[in-house]
């Protein structure tokens, strides 16, 4: 799937419809291309996934 904003990959990502191996991979990807402007994307989302996943209360979204 082609990403073009960062609530799309967090969202994506908290229900499980990604993985954050497909976006870490997309990451490396975007690095090599020296696309800056998706690398910051990813990297947010990335952090953002990683803030939800550290809260107290944590729980799966399931579909």
């Amino acid at each position: 799937m082609r990403y073009f904003n960062v609530d799309q990959i967090y969202a994506d990502l908290i229900t499980g419809r990604t993985t954050g191996g497909l976006v870490y991979s997309s990451l490396v990807r975007a690095r090599k291309s020296e696309q800056l402007d998706r690398v910051e994307m990813f990297e947010e989302a990335i952090r953002r996934f990683d803030e939800w996943r550290a809260t107290p209360n944590f729980t799966p979204v399931t579909s």
